[in-house]
């Protein structure tokens, strides 16, 4: 839940509450039809049982009943609307409507004066009953006489069919116009977090100095407080850069005139290249750590093949094939351009030359990684030496065929990077050095293929 967007989050409440409030609207509401509809029916047969008992009388100890029923539905077999007269001596009279029915129904009797209405009654089908009892003159006494009715509840139930699924259809149109509503509204309410957020990536781009656009009075505080961040960091970034600039021409004058001194000792010639390429390591380092997290971010392949150009005049003698694999779309990384020339400048440097005949870089990326792997077909890294080289504190020009004080280097940078450098065997037979950094977000969505580390994906 954490993970999930305002959007997504404001969408997912606003869909839970329409499944609960759509069933229960419904429900309501059907229940209220239902009960309407149920209530106008107990009039109905309320009026029916009247019009029977003014059409009822006995004659000499006989009922006495029209032929015809004012309600032709009495008259007409399986209509749907039934009616029995039973004293307690059994039925009197039943209506044409009941003319097939083999057997009749048992019926409830309600005492004198009262009335019975029950809702489901089953006999054949499902039926509405309502009986009423009232007393009648015969010859020399009053005979209690009951008058029951049963209405067939096919076109009560199909009604109720057809207000339900009229309902749903409705509701569930009201639901889609509701979210496609809600769905506008979001956009525009959550735009303006959309167009600083767009902004912010354009900043750590280094594509913006500042956010300049004017946002609503809740987002105006966080706007100010990004761009005082902007400016901390533009300032932070010069003062560094001011003074290892100042500091670099401090200790390179002083180490000219030392290493120009004619009455300088042979023996300490060495120790000052030593100092002066220490230094120069010491202020890349340090130069790296500076770096901002709203850098630019460098694309890889036309550095490489930049320098793998450069270095095929280099090494022109050697008669090298430098290869470049891209097994992905193009890869960046939010870095200053001259580390990163400085980091695969070494890498591919050295592997001209350790290489025999062959020099492959290649490029890959998945999830939140990417990473440039260097190989050669030369005679590798032992690999009782790997680890140790990769240990800290210890020199990465410890092994021969020219990896010099260019790997210490790489070493520093990544790491300054937050980057990994790791060492291990290639399948051109000579060492395969690969350097991989986390990104903020994923550059590249892919799968492994061609010449990616089978262990990436687990780094």
């Amino acid at each position: 839940m954490q993970n999930l967007s305002l959007r997504l989050r404001t969408f997912a409440a606003a869909l839970l509450t329409l499944l609960i409030f759509i069933p229960l609207a419904a429900f309501t509401l059907e229940k209220a039809f239902n009960s309407s509809l149920t209530q106008s029916m107990l009039q109905q047969l309320r009026v029916q049982s009247l019009s029977l008992i003014s059409e009822f009388e006995f004659e000499n100890g006989k009922v006495v009943m029209p032929e015809q029923l004012y309600n032709d539905q009495f008259n007409l077999p399986d209509s749907g609307l039934y009616a029995f007269i039973q004293s307690e001596k059994g039925i009197l009279w039943q209506s044409l409507s009941t003319l097939h029915w083999q057997t009749a129904p048992t019926l409830s009797r309600p005492n004198t004066g009262d009335e019975l209405f029950i809702e489901h009654f089953d006999f054949n089908d499902d039926y509405f009953i309502y009986a009423y009892t009232a007393e009648f003159d015969n010859v020399d006494d009053y005979q209690a006489v009951s008058f029951t009715i049963l209405q067939d509840k096919a076109i009560f139930n199909a009604e109720k069919q057809k207000f339900a699924n009229t309902l749903w259809k409705w509701l569930a149109l009201m639901a889609i116009l509701l979210l496609l509503l809600l769905l506008i509204s979001l956009n525009a309410a959550l735009l303006p977090i959309s167009k600083l957020n767009r902004q912010i990536v354009q900043a750590e781009k280094g594509q913006l100095k500042r956010i300049d656009q004017t946002y609503p009075p809740e987002l105006e505080t966080l706007k100010t407080s990004i761009n005082h961040l902007l400016d901390s960091e533009e300032q932070q970034r010069s003062r560094y850069k001011n003074s290892l600039s100042d500091l670099a021409h401090s200790l390179k004058t002083p180490l000219a005139v030392l290493s120009g001194n004619s009455q300088l000792p042979h023996d300490a010639k060495e120790p000052i290249q030593q100092i002066d390429q220490q230094i120069q390591r010491q202020l890349k380092r340090a130069a790296a750590g500076a770096s901002s997290a709203f850098e630019s971010a460098v694309e890889i392949k036309p550095l490489v093949e930049k320098l793998l150009n450069a270095m095929a005049k280099v090494y022109l003698d050697k008669n090298i094939t430098l290869h470049f694999e891209q097994h992905q779309h193009s890869i960046y990384l939010q870095a200053d351009t001259t580390d990163v020339m400085e980091i695969l400048g070494n890498l591919v440097d050295n592997a001209c030359k350790a290489a025999k005949q062959k020099v492959l870089v290649s490029t890959f990326s998945m999830s939140n990684k990417i990473a440039i792997s260097v190989e050669d077909d030369g005679a590798g890294i032992p690999a009782d030496q790997r680890q140790a080289l990769l240990k800290r504190g210890t020199r990465l020009d410890s092994y021969k065929e020219g990896q010099g004080i260019g790997m210490a280097v790489v070493s520093d940078l990544v790491a300054a990077y937050q980057g990994k450098l790791e060492i291990d065997k290639s399948e051109l037979g000579g060492a395969r050095i690969t350097i991989s950094f986390t990104v903020p977000t994923p550059i590249n969505k892919c799968t492994r293929s061609g010449n990616v580390p089978a262990d990436f994906a687990t780094r």
